[in-house]
C-alpha cells in the first residue's frame, strides 16, 4: 500500500506540468490570430508591390 501511495504522489506532482484543455484552447486562439495577422501582412505586402509596379509602369509609359 505504501508503494501505491508513493506512485500516486508522484503522479499528482507531475500533473501540474500537464497541459489542460483550457491551455490548448488558448493556444489554438493565439495560433488562429497569428495566422490571420500573417496572412493580412502578406496580402498587404503583395498589394503594395502590385501598386508600386503599376505606378512604375504608368510612369515609364509617359
Amino acid at each position: 500500500m505504501l508503494a501505491l501511495d508513493r506512485r500516486l504522489t508522484a503522479v499528482e506532482a507531475k500533473q501540474e506540468n500537464l497541459t489542460s484543455r483550457t491551455d490548448l484552447a488558448q493556444l489554438e486562439t493565439r495560433l488562429i490570430k497569428w495566422l490571420v495577422a500573417t496572412q493580412l501582412a502578406v496580402i498587404g505586402f503583395l498589394l503594395s508591390t502590385q501598386l508600386a509596379m503599376a505606378a512604375l509602369l504608368v510612369h515609364l509609359m509617359q
